[in-house]
């Protein structure tokens, strides 16, 4: 199951990258149209400026021609008036010139009339064009927000998921670790004490056969029957401890924290060593037992994984927080390959502690180095009253 979620996972991830993929190419294509469409702009405004010199140019020229039409005109009716004063040639040029003007005049607004018509459209094309880049340009700014935008919605999306899958992964381990301590406990009463008081129930049996027949014998079943019955309190108190210090609840953090030590000593060849900074003092319920659990399970573990020599236990009861450090010289190993086992496989240690120290506000922070051991680190805030 933890598989599949995990390809799950990469899945929306590759969903995730395509679609940013998809937008940006998007967004590309679009910044490519109006970079031509710029491009094209510049030049019919480069033409539009050609024309309308051209055009200004033409004006000036009809203008030009009008008036000199005007003065053949004039000059044409004062040869028909006095057209005795006038020999045939000169009739003829008047008439000519007048002619040549008139048709040169037209010719002449033809080509304005031409102009201005293809300034005008131009300027037609100059507008559109002018929309569409304007269009363009705020098409590649609204995809690019939302690119942004919803990169991050999905990057929060894909992180909620991750969250949500880690703590389901984290129900699981946790319903699963319940399980294991049910059967650890039910394990360690059937050998321990079960085992002990079957045979406080035998040894009763064999005094009360003796009490009448071997005095010196009897004194040796009793003598046995309370040996037997010492180490019997001893296992019941030691499971009851492993599942809630009673001395937690009763005398605090510190004092709780030098019995567990005195029990790392006294069952192991380990040099546990404990480190009081600041006053102690009485913390709330959940933090006391979240301290002591995480310290519990750093111990353990440099007991059972790391095989370590000497464990330093440093505790500051500092200005409205409490700060820990669990340091051991034992194997260390590789932090990222333990994350990526806490995630994926069976794993819970890591994932437990730094759940625990979250809840509180807190935070942990784990150090190791294959070969050079391990340090463990928390720091959870404290009411100031």
């Amino acid at each position: 199951m933890m598989r599949k979620a995990a390809l799950d996972m990469k899945g929306i991830d590759q969903i995730f990258q395509q679609t940013v993929s998809a937008l940006r190419n998007g967004q590309e294509q679009i910044f490519d149209i109006a970079e031509v469409a710029r491009a094209e702009y510049e030049n019919l405004r480069e033409q539009s400026q050609e024309i309308r010199q051209e055009a200004a140019a033409c004006v000036k020229q009809v203008d030009l021609l009008e008036r000199q039409l005007q003065a053949a005109k004039n000059h044409l009716a004062l040869v028909n008036r006095d057209f005795q004063k006038y020999d045939e040639a000169d009739i003829k040029a008047a008439y000519d010139g007048a002619q040549a003007l008139q048709i040169e005049l037209a010719v002449a607004r033809e080509r304005e009339a031409a102009l201005r018509r293809k300034r005008d459209e131009l300027e037609r094309s100059l507008r559109k064009l002018a929309d569409l880049v304007a269009k363009a340009e705020s098409m590649v700014k609204q995809v690019g927000a939302a690119m942004h935008i919803l990169a991050g919605d999905l990057e929060d999306a894909l992180v909620q998921i991750e969250g949500l899958q880690e703590k389901s992964i984290l129900a699981t381990r946790i319903i699963q670790a319940q399980e294991d301590e049910r059967r650890r406990v039910a394990r360690d009463i059937h050998d321990g004490p079960a085992q002990s008081m079957a045979n406080v129930v035998l040894r009763a049996e064999i005094c009360e056969r003796l009490l009448d027949a071997d005095r010196d014998e009897l004194a040796h079943e009793l003598a046995e029957l309370k040996s037997t019955v010492k180490g019997t309190l001893v296992d019941t108190r030691r499971i009851i401890f492993n599942l809630r210090p009673m001395a937690l609840d009763d005398l605090g953090l510190a004092p709780t924290l030098r019995r567990f030590m005195e029990s790392v000593r006294d069952e192991t060849d380990i040099a546990v060593d404990l480190v009081i900074l600041g006053k102690e003092q009485r913390l709330a319920e959940p933090v006391e037992v979240t301290v002591f659990r995480l310290i519990q399970e750093a111990i353990n573990n440099a007991r059972k994984h790391a095989k370590a020599s000497r464990i330093l236990v440093r505790l500051e009861f500092a200005d409205q927080r409490i700060n820990m450090q669990v340091e051991d010289d034992g194997a260390g190993f590789d932090l990222a390959k333990a994350r990526h086992k806490a995630r994926h496989a069976e794993s819970f240690g890591l994932m437990s502690m730094g759940e625990r120290a979250d809840l509180l506000g807190g935070s942990l922070r784990i150090e190791s180095v294959p070969g050079e051991g391990t340090i463990v680190s928390a720091s959870i805030p404290v009411d100031s009253d």
